[in-house]
């Protein structure tokens, strides 16, 4: 069973075992602000019982880290929450959430990709009304809780291009979505950015002090130290990637690549895939010919 573990004053993080998530409470003098919302109406339902545990706070507001199903299919249970998400994250939630629910319908669990998730909760995941977020903003939003601001930070493209960080400082708690995993690899999924995703990171790593508490989408609490840790190792693929195109490398080559990768394959094909996508066709290094009458 989870239970709420307490970060620093009024914040909290639970960790469910549907896919590993990680949500967010943190409660000010004006109301509490939930960080993610499950995946399913009766997730959410459960979580809205289980936040009733620590305190009769109405909660005002509601934030998603980014738009994938099980951090935010359970938005439509806190109606009465403001909700936020970077922009991109907003339009990705109303265009994919959809298609996604309707890829259950048409194809009823389990999934082999989710062996762990029971048929029946994939079900009630096709079955949940999906709402629009109230609220969407390009870089940076303040909520006001009251006697402590909470902020929200999109500091580029990574998991998605709609990551968002919700900073709690008068806590030194950082909610970084799936920006980090501790208990599986980063996700690279069809709409990740596997360049671009060192780069962010060492964004997050520039605010974090030596005692701040950052919470993965996935998995246990972790520290700046762990962030530098896979931050490197999201650096190799990404250089790893560059390298293999810019030698002239194809792409059904690079798949078939099985050195400098942190992680195997199957977790990097996505990246591999996405990275070639935005460098185009790589075309093999020539050198240039020598004119009459020239030499080296």
């Amino acid at each position: 069973m989870s239970a709420w573990a307490e970060l620093g004053d009024r914040c909290w993080v639970r960790r469910y075992p549907e896919w590993d998530l990680n949500v967010g409470l943190v409660v000010g003098s004006e109301g509490a602000l939930v960080i993610d919302t499950r995946a399913t109406t009766a997730q959410a339902e459960e979580l809205l019982a289980e936040i009733r545990e620590l305190t009769d706070a109405p909660v005002r507001w509601v934030v998603n880290t980014h738009a994938h199903f099980d951090h935010t299919f359970g938005n439509g249970v806190f109606a009465d929450a403001t909700s936020y998400a970077q922009e991109n994250a907003a339009a990705a939630l109303a265009e994919r959430g959809p298609a996604l629910q309707q890829h259950y319908r048409d194809n009823p669990g389990p999934d082999p990709q989710y062996p762990e998730i029971a048929a029946e909760v994939l079900a009630e995941l096709a079955a949940t009304k999906l709402v629009a977020i109230d609220n969407t903003f390009a870089v940076a939003k303040v909520i006001d809780l009251g006697d402590r601001r909470v902020e929200l930070l999109h500091l580029g493209n990574a998991h998605t291009d709609g990551d968002l960080v919700v900073v709690v400082p008068d806590a030194d708690v950082y909610f970084v979505g799936d920006l980090l995993e501790e208990s599986a690899p980063p996700s690279y999924g069809d709409d990740s950015f596997p360049l671009e995703w060192p780069d962010t990171l060492d964004r997050l790593i520039g605010l974090l002090t030596a005692t701040s508490k950052v919470v993965p989408g996935h998995g246990a609490v972790v520290d700046a130290e762990f962030a530098r840790d896979q931050a490197g190792d999201l650096g190799t693929v990404a250089n790893t990637i560059s390298g293999l195109h810019h030698n002239g490398t194809s792409l059904e080559a690079a798949l078939a690549h099985t050195d400098d990768w942190p992680w195997p394959m199957t977790h990097v094909e996505h990246a591999v895939r996405r990275g070639y996508a935005v460098l185009g066709t790589p075309r093999r290094p020539t050198l240039p010919l020598l004119g009459p009458g020239k030499s080296e």
